[in-house]
């Protein structure tokens, strides 16, 4: 918790002070977007390395953030028609939905595939530990505001943010022993 306060705290204060530094780090679709697609690319993985070890709502829950960070990870891919596109990776508009259906089929059949019980949700031990979510989800939320407000170092800042963050607790998740891990 301590390390999102950091990150929401500093956040203002490194984006404008890297800003200063190179103004072409915070441009649309600039080096700091491709760092944010990294994160969620290894987010993504990190949790369906979870999903594979968990069971019943972890496992639910791990291939949902898994589809999260891929449905993110679009939203940091430049589209190919955009007119800030200039080289690299890109999707071309209408494959973003065709991407959407893919990441929600392949979720799907994951979530069925380990034959969940689906009352283990209801249980409050097998949602308690997830509140770190939220913090990544507050981070997002301000970065969204930041955006409004015209401030476009804070809101790439506070997003890099959030997706660390979430791959951190990616990461924490992977490594916690799962007690109703059933294969």
């Amino acid at each position: 918790m301590s390390s999102a306060c950091l990150i929401g705290l500093l956040s203002p204060l490194l984006g404008r002070g890297l800003l200063a530094l190179s103004s072409s780090l915070f441009a649309e679709n600039g080096a700091i977007e491709s760092a944010q697609a990294w994160l969620l690319v290894a987010a993504a993985g990190v949790f369906l390395i979870a999903y594979r070890r968990a069971g019943d709502a972890r496992a639910l829950f791990c291939v949902s953030m898994a589809a999260l960070s891929l449905l993110a990870l679009q939203r940091e891919i430049p589209a190919c028609e955009s007119a800030f596109y200039d080289s690299g990776l890109c999707l071309h508009r209408t494959m973003k939905l065709p991407f959407a259906g893919a990441v929600f089929l392949g979720a799907g059949m994951l979530a069925l595939l380990k034959q969940p019980r689906w009352r283990s949700f209801l249980d409050w031990r097998n949602l308690a530990w997830v509140w770190p979510v939220g913090i990544a989800a507050l981070l997002l939320g301000l970065a969204e505001a930041a955006e409004h407000w015209m401030h476009q170092e804070m809101e790439e800042t506070m997003e890099f943010g959030a997706y660390a963050y979430l791959l951190s607790f990616g990461l924490w998740t992977a490594r916690a022993p799962s007690a109703d891990a059933r294969g």
